[in-house]
């Protein structure tokens, strides 16, 4: 395997940019086409954005690897993208990682009903606005078969783009501030959310980078990912958050 080589600090920024303003157009022009033009649910169109976004970043992961190390195998892929069979002090990283996120996130939903409460700000808002609050009925719900499709490639691919090809680049450039910039790259990629989700999100984008630098295994963040966003998802999509 080539030797894994600096990244500077532009070209993180290029590395996120770019996906990051392919997101924005899709959510601001294709999702309201699949709106309105095809009148999908707009759950649906949601879930069919996402796959065109991110099985290109699934895809940029294997092309980089494949040009970093001059073939492509699964051998290879893993060991370079850090994906690593979880070991005891992984695993209490992975759950300590999944409870504090859950648990900073409640606080900040909870401050945020707090506030809506007691003083009338506007209460966070997890549903961007390119997409409905109107929840999956009857044979709506089969959506989801879409949508399973969506979070693979979703939690996959930008595990194996932003923390598993990225991360270690910049952790040569970074040191041990490299989590910090990448979490900070990261929240650009969802800039297209909107501020209400970013902040609701904030502990996620931080505690994912810091936990896959700190035990150097890629599966650990990706757990995490994965626990975290999967019921929420659903939840929002079933109608019980909105």
């Amino acid at each position: 395997m080539e030797k894994i080589k600096k990244l500077p600090l532009w070209k993180s920024i290029l590395f996120f940019a770019l996906p990051s303003t392919y997101f924005f157009i899709m959510t601001r022009f294709f999702t309201p086409f699949l709106n309105q033009s095809l009148k999908l649910h707009p759950s649906l169109s949601w879930y069919v954005t996402g796959i065109f976004v991110f099985v290109p970043l699934f895809i940029m992961a294997n092309l980089l690897v494949k040009h970093e190390n001059g073939r492509l195998d699964f051998k290879t892929l893993l060991q370079r993208l850090r994906f690593k069979k979880l070991t005891w002090e992984d695993i209490k990283w992975t759950l300590g990682a999944t409870l504090l996120s859950f648990i900073a996130m409640g606080i900040i939903w909870g401050i945020s009903n707090f506030l809506t409460f007691h003083f009338s700000v506007s209460a966070l808002q997890t549903t961007p606005g390119f997409m409905s609050s109107q929840p999956l009925e009857g044979m709506e719900r089969l959506y989801l078969l879409v949508w399973m499709l969506m979070f693979f490639f979703n939690i996959v691919g930008e595990q194996m783009l932003w923390h598993g090809y990225i991360l270690p680049r910049q952790e040569l450039t970074h040191g041990k501030w490299a989590w910090f910039v990448n979490a900070c790259c990261w929240l650009l990629f969802h800039l297209c959310f909107g501020i209400d989700l970013i902040i609701l999100l904030l502990p996620l984008l931080f505690i994912i980078p810091f936990t896959i630098q700190r035990t150097k295994n890629t599966t650990t963040g990706l757990i995490v990912h994965a626990i975290v966003n999967g019921p929420m998802a659903v939840l929002i999509a079933l109608g019980f958050i909105k």
